[in-house]
């Protein structure tokens, strides 16, 4: 018995409702990592709690797409939906981070589960020609999501708490259960065959290591280093030993014969290339409007707003175009070459002086070539699968453009680090020793250089006015330039010069090794410098003295510059009898002693604890102004080399597209529900 309209409506409804909830989970929580961290401590799995939810939803979604092929589709959307709430559940309840992680997971299973069925029951329930409608809104639901989900995550978190951001898919994934529950048709398949467990664990055995070295690659683990290795060596066996097994079973996980059908196999090929060209379009354009267009997060948002418009009409547009022609291949190949044509573009015209207005329109224009292969592929390679491989077959083109994007991602991210590296390093004082970190967040890559300097620039006067902890942390960090790390010293300043005063009243005394240290001393004030007489003020004194007693000019001037020089005038016209060259000696000796008592260096001090800060931060500030220079010219470098591969990429899709067969969708499906 086929389904009543009014179930269809309602089945409809709660499965957009689930999608939406999975769909919005992937960006959602993002903006409330800082506070999780902060809360459940262990920032060293940060990426952890993303890296969860990508592994296990791409996973499961092949083996839910077979699932649906064996079991009835009801039932096993209810067990993803429910899989996915209490994923929700649990995160909300996490007490740490391995218990967030562990239940992230499990939330995983069912977001990638519902990603599978949503598209497999479209194709059950339309004929091919009228699935363009509702994958055109599947599609525009995945932008909207993109949109919502980091503006939600911050909400929530600021004003309840960051739990609600899993604690919201509660009441409405309630209402989407019921609506299945009460609505939707079991929709059991028409014979019963095996499950292939063995082909599910092979699966898995050789997705994870995959997706964990492109996840990690270039980040966490450099490419050659033996982890990445072991990682891409476990993948490739895994995927030998993988398809060997499926060749074999006469009812394996995915039937690999169905690539040899052409829709099929040329619309996954496609699916792959679009997956990273769609994230070199949307991954790294927050990071150019922040730090290039000095754009604030929040606003940000608001500004990607339009490539998510564009997503949503193209999406949708594209939908209704296959709806109402019954023909796709035009459409696809258009679209491909618009967006190739726009990759191009801003590969060869991006700079940091484009204006934001016509970069923000170009946005739209990027998400108005992505929309329709987001909504359209799909439906291509369902019209060419058999009945009974429809869940498998539209899981695997959502595995495939997963597998894409994540091997895309880390080439990309590379390119993005390669080109932050040579021109930070150019910039920065030091070089390659000490060019500023980057760090891999939630969504992407980003430099906090803003935040290291702001943090240096109030560490730096606390580590010159003798803070340890200050400057025990900024010779640690690799942000501060080696020519400011070179003039901090242990108790800063204050030590400093109680270091030289030392010295100095040695110097006075005659001790030649402390003379020639102070000499050396850049912090010495030139007033002092010119005390520092050889032999000390007592044997220095005596020496000029006699110079000048046997007619040496210089040496008479020298002796006048001095600071008790004027008081030894009477003393320069003609040498002492040999009877009163004692009294001349027990006099400097008493000099000696005056010039020690007043060598405190106190008012010298005191000043330097007001300059010294001034111009360090001064320095600083110039480094900094170079490094965001050399960050905004280098991020701008690697958006224009990312867009070229973007190119790339689509320009391998549209290739893909060319050769596709230009079939025109079919009317009917047999037995179907009515749609009026």
């Amino acid at each position: 018995m086929n389904p009543t309209p009014q179930e269809v409506r309602f089945t409809m409804t709660g499965i957009l409702l689930g999608l939406f909830l999975a769909a919005l989970d992937q960006t959602i929580v993002s903006t409330a990592m800082p506070r999780i961290v902060g809360e459940l401590k262990g920032a060293e799995y940060y990426a952890w709690v993303t890296t969860s939810y990508l592994l296990t939803s791409t996973v499961s979604a092949p083996i839910f797409g077979r699932l649906t092929e064996l079991f009835s589709r009801k039932t096993i959307l209810l067990w993803a939906v429910g899989l996915f709430l209490l994923g929700s559940a649990l995160s909300g309840l996490s007490q740490n981070m391995a218990e967030l992680i562990l239940f992230r997971g499990l939330q995983g299973v069912g977001g990638g589960a519902l990603f599978a069925l949503a598209l497999t029951t479209i194709a059950v329930l339309f004929p091919p020609r009228e699935r363009g409608r509702l994958a055109g809104a599947f599609g525009a639901l995945f932008g909207l999501s993109s949109a919502v989900g980091p503006w939600l995550g911050g909400l929530l978190t600021d004003h309840l708490s960051w739990r609600w951001v899993f604690y919201i898919n509660m009441p409405v994934g309630a209402v989407a259960l019921w609506f299945i529950l009460r609505y939707m048709p079991r929709l059991r398949p028409g014979h019963r065959e095996p499950f292939d467990f063995l082909g599910a664990l092979f699966l898995i055995l050789w997705t994870v290591p995959l997706m964990l070295a492109f996840s990690w690659g270039g980040s966490t683990y450099p490419w050659g280093s033996p982890v990445m290795l072991g990682l891409l060596g476990s993948a490739l066996v895994g995927l030998v030993a993988w398809v060997a097994l499926e060749r074999r079973l006469s009812h394996p996980l995915f039937d690999l014969s169905v690539f040899q059908r052409r829709t099929f196999s040329l619309s996954a090929a496609a699916a792959f290339f679009y997956g990273p060209a769609f994230l070199g379009a949307v991954a790294f354009l927050p990071l150019y409007l922040q730090v290039v267009k000095g754009v604030s997060a929040s606003q940000s948002g608001v500004t990607v707003l339009p490539l998510t418009l564009g997503v949503m009409a193209g999406s949708i547009g594209g939908g209704q175009l296959v709806a109402r022609l019954g023909r796709y291949k035009v459409l696809l190949l258009g679209s491909a070459l618009f967006l190739l044509a726009l990759f191009l573009l801003l590969h060869f015209f991006l700079a940091v002086g484009t204006p934001l207005a016509l970069v923000v329109f170009l946005f739209f224009l990027l998400g108005l070539g992505l929309g329709p292969a987001q909504s359209v592929l799909n439906i291509v390679a369902q019209s060419d699968l058999p009945k009974e491989r429809i869940g498998s077959g539209t899981s695997m083109v959502q595995f495939t453009r997963q597998i894409g994007s994540t091997m895309g991602i880390a080439l990309l991210g590379t390119v993005l680090a390669q080109s932050l590296t040579h021109h930070l390093q150019g910039a920065f004082p030091g070089g390659n020793a000490s060019s500023p970190a980057m760090v891999r967040s939630g969504e992407g890559m980003a430099l906090d250089l803003d935040r290291e300097f702001d943090r240096l620039e109030a560490l730096l006067p606390k580590a010159l006015k003798g803070d340890m902890a200050a400057y025990e942390a900024l010779r640690a960090d690799p942000f501060l330039p080696e020519a400011l790390k070179a003039s901090l010293v242990p108790g800063g300043l204050p030590a400093q010069f109680g270091r030289m005063r030392s010295l100095l009243v040695q110097a006075l005394r005659g001790d030649e090794e402390a003379r020639q240290r102070l000499l050396r001393e850049p912090g010495l004030p030139p007033a002092y410098r010119a005390l520092l007489l050889p032999g000390g003020v007592v044997e220095g004194t005596l020496l000029l003295l006699e110079r000048a007693w046997a007619g040496d000019e210089g040496a008479k001037s020298a002796l006048l510059a001095l600071p008790w020089g004027r008081g030894l005038a009477g003393l320069l016209s003609a040498p002492p009898p040999p009877a009163l060259r004692a009294q001349v000696l027990a006099r400097l000796k008493a000099l000696e002693a005056e010039v020690v008592a007043q060598a405190g260096l106190e008012r010298a001090q005191a000043e330097a604890l007001v300059k010294v800060p001034e111009e360090a931060l001064s320095r600083l500030r110039e480094v900094r102004v170079r490094l965001t220079e050399a960050l905004k010219e280098g991020i701008v470098e690697a958006l224009r080399r990312i867009f070229l591969f973007s190119a790339l990429f689509t320009g391998l899709a549209a290739s893909a597209l060319l050769f596709l067969p230009d079939r025109e969708l079919a009317r009917g499906l047999g037995p179907r529900p009515s749609l009026e």
